[in-house]
């Protein structure tokens, strides 16, 4: 990272430990609050929609502008083994929700116990995307995309420490918490993350997981819109797992990240459920098929509705960014490629689809993005970029396209 951009993340990251060392402090510390917003103007290019008769019709859709960041944190150390913090937060400019709120022990750097409500260790991105304005890119990987999430980004008990081996430092945590859904009885989740850095910090290389401890169930039902789980809201159970694994490699201005992620769905469709979708959720014959035993006939005929379904959702993603230090201020173009599938996925979001991955025919689409960011001041980052998704339409190769433009100010220290 360059020398601008490397403060930012040390203070929005502070509560994670990832990058700013944890003081050794024998007594109470000030509340530090700091956070930062953003303004995002967005706009789709020909938008595909596939009509009952089966035709495929291009729409035009206005630009909007929106406010998917304000983020407010605070955090402070009670003492030398203590720490406290909270991050409250706005994705519409509106209504405001705590994001965070936790409190940790530190034993020794081996182990720290932390209680709340808090972003779980998974990956290199759960826990920063909350920190937009200091890294490349404007949104999240699509294993994070608050539409079709492979996993609740949240847990609740987690144990994590670091120690060094060999040349480098191996860092790992384990949470468990209530579940996808309400709290099942005989059901304990619990997922991993374990990564090793190396070279200085240049490099690291990781495995994050997570077990579903048995059926599970969705968090929303079909009619109240995205899930903030990976259980669709028409299941009446579902037992599942994800496995992946990431790399990155930071080298003075260049950064390159890698990973892929998998989750292995073992699940129970609610017929009630699916008769919603298939009445009110405009389904198309595809998905239709997928839903029923004899599609032409009649779903409340008994048995008609397949119960009982295995699959499997992957995602991987590819980033590249350069940062350059100017006169003006910094400048860092980034390439970026997602691949998303879900097989699952329905397309109307009101019912807990996905407008992106449940278009296509496969329930899968491919997004490369190419973007720059501007940074005139350390505090400031100005983004844009534009991407296109790749997908099968109608059994026919297509794409739309994209443009976004972030503006983001950080405050606080």
């Amino acid at each position: 990272m360059s020398r601008t951009r490397l403060p930012l993340v040390q203070v929005l990251l502070c509560c994670c430990f990832w990058v700013a060392p944890l003081k050794t402090v024998s007594a109470q510390e000030e509340l530090n609050i700091f956070g930062y917003f953003a303004t995002r103007f967005e706009k789709i290019y020909d938008m595909p929609t596939v009509l009952p008769d089966g035709e495929l019709q291009r729409e035009k859709q206005p630009g909007t502008f929106g406010y998917p960041s304000l983020n407010l944190m605070m955090e402070q150390a009670l003492n030398d083994r203590f720490r406290v913090f909270v991050n409250i937060g706005s994705r519409n400019g509106q209504e405001l929700s705590v994001r965070n709120f936790w409190g940790e022990y530190r034993l020794s750097r081996y182990l720290t116990g932390r209680f709340g409500k808090t972003y779980r260790k998974f990956g290199l991105y759960n826990e920063i995307l909350d920190a937009v304005p200091t890294y490349f890119g404007i949104e999240a990987p699509e294993l994070f995309d608050e539409d079709h999430l492979i996993l609740s980004r949240n847990t609740t008990l987690m144990l994590h420490g670091n120690l060094d081996l060999g040349d480098g430092v191996f860092y790992y945590s384990l949470s468990t918490d209530n579940g996808e859904g309400k709290p099942q009885n005989n059901v304990i989740p619990w997922s991993y993350d374990a990564n090793y850095r190396f070279g200085a910090g240049k490099y690291r290389m990781g495995i994050s997981g997570y077990f579903s401890g048995g059926f599970t169930t969705p968090d929303k039902r079909p009619g109240l819109g995205t899930p903030a789980s990976g259980v669709l809201p028409w299941m009446s159970g579902d037992r599942f797992e994800v496995f992946g694994g990431y790399v990155e490699v930071n080298k003075g201005p260049a950064l390159l990240q890698a990973a892929y992620w998998a989750a292995h769905h073992n699940a129970r469709r609610d017929p009630a459920a699916v008769m919603v979708l298939l009445r009110d959720a405009g389904v198309n014959s595809r998905q239709r098929a997928r839903f029923l035993a004899d599609p032409a006939a009649d779903p409340a005929e008994p048995g008609n509705i397949r119960t009982a379904v295995t699959y499997q959702v992957r995602t991987w993603y590819l980033r590249l960014g350069y940062s350059h230090e100017s006169n003006l201020g910094e400048i860092a173009p980034y390439l970026q490629c997602d691949f998303y599938e879900n097989p699952e996925i329905i397309f109307n979001k009101l019912y807990g689809g996905d407008e992106e991955v449940g278009l296509s025919d496969e329930g899968k689409f491919t997004k490369p993005t190419l973007g720059i960011i501007f940074r005139p001041i350390p505090e400031v980052a100005l983004k844009m970029d534009a991407s296109a998704h790749i997908q099968t339409l109608n059994g026919a190769v297509g794409h739309y396209s994209e443009i976004r433009l972030d503006v983001s100010y950080l405050f606080g220290h």
